[in-house]
């Protein structure tokens, strides 16, 4: 059902509204069945974080029937991570991450680091989630559309994947939809990368337990290692919010190095735990570079209504060159919400508004100085 609703309205764009208003009309009918509760929140939390429901990702996540409350450990505040990361990053071949593919922030975690591991000779960058089929394309575009994967619609992926571009990487799409899914990502990975160019240098973003150093079967992770003979330096980013003791949630806004002790009842055996806490609220496309401004959008009064609406907000020159091409920033406005801020590269930018099937009701094209 979410899946057609995503369709909805300009041919070959993603609706970001529709589905998580279906979602919701449907919670009746999906709960009832034991089977489908873990499937829809899940659900949920996808089309919520695609449609820039950052606050509503923690709550849907939580209704998971296979969430538990995390258990009381010692509290020791955590230290940043970001300089131990790249100290460790600078002496490595192929580095992982991985994520919650429902939490944004991951990636843009990933998407802060990319200009320092460039300098540090990183080369690759191998997306999980990225679509095979549109890897010529997205090469000769150099921005992502609708067709370039599933989770790279979310905006922050998104604008992952121009950042990268726009730095020098090649983009590698290593997914295996096989039987042996973990192995047939490492050949993948390893085919593109070090088995043409055996000193690349590889950054790879991966799934949940994919980056798993200990694990029966063996991951995608381990067979990298088995195949090439290089130990990958793995950066953990889900444990960490599973545990999330009160002490941790009064800490600012950032990233944080864990001790493993501090996550006792870890399911993943990685080098580094990340406490990730970044606040995506009013980003854009900019990943914290100092080059993004500050912008605020002022919807007219005329083109809101009563009912929901959605701000896209596109580069023009994408924009008029594909119709599919992925928004830089997605806001679901509150009732009476008239003002939008977000933090934007310079450029030029084109913003609609648009309701559930997809009618717009604004439109303006505006610059960043």
């Amino acid at each position: 059902m979410s899946s057609k609703a995503v369709r909805v309205g300009p041919a070959g764009s993603v609706n970001y509204l529709l589905p998580l208003l279906e979602l919701r009309r449907q919670r009746p009918t999906y709960l009832r069945n034991a089977a489908d509760v873990g499937t829809y929140w899940q659900a949920m939390s996808t089309y919520a974080a695609m449609a820039g429901e950052l606050d509503s990702i923690a709550y849907y996540w939580r209704q998971n029937n296979g969430y538990t409350q995390p258990a009381t450990v010692p509290v020791v505040v955590p230290p940043p991570a970001v300089a131990t990361i790249l100290a460790q990053t600078r002496h490595r071949q192929v580095v992982m991450f991985n994520e919650e593919h429902t939490q944004p922030r991951g990636r843009w975690l990933v998407g802060s680091l990319l200009p320092a591991l460039y300098q540090q000779g990183f080369r690759y960058l191998a997306l999980e989630a990225l679509d095979a089929a549109d890897s010529a394309g997205l090469r000769q575009r150099a921005y992502p559309v609708a067709a370039s994967g599933f989770y790279t619609n979310e905006p922050h992926f998104g604008n992952l994947i121009r950042r990268a571009q726009q730095l020098g990487f090649h983009l590698v799409a290593y997914d295996a939809l096989s039987a042996d899914r973990e192995r047939d990502e490492a050949r993948n990975l390893l085919a593109a990368t070090l088995g043409p160019h055996p000193g690349a240098r590889v950054v790879v973003l991966a799934g949940h337990g994919h980056i798993n150093e200990n694990s029966t079967p063996q991951t995608m992770a381990t067979w990298v290692r088995k195949l090439s003979g290089i130990d990958p330096l793995t950066i953990e980013q889900t444990q960490a919010a599973l545990t999330d003791p009160p002490g941790w949630r009064a800490l600012p806004p950032g990233v944080y190095l864990v001790p493993p002790a501090s996550l006792p009842g870890r399911a993943l055996t990685c080098d580094l735990y990340v406490l990730n806490r970044l606040r995506l609220a009013e980003t854009g496309n900019g990943f914290g570079d100092p080059a993004a401004h500050a912008t605020r959008l002022t919807l007219p009064a005329d083109s809101l209504r009563a009912s929901p609406q959605v701000l896209l907000v596109y580069w023009q020159r994408e924009k008029q060159a594909q119709p599919g091409a992925e928004p830089v920033a997605v806001r679901c406005l509150h009732p009476n919400e008239a003002t939008v801020r977000l933090a934007l590269m310079p450029g030029t930018y084109l913003a609609e508004l648009r309701d559930a099937p997809g009618r717009r009701y604004w439109q303006q094209t505006f610059s960043v100085q």
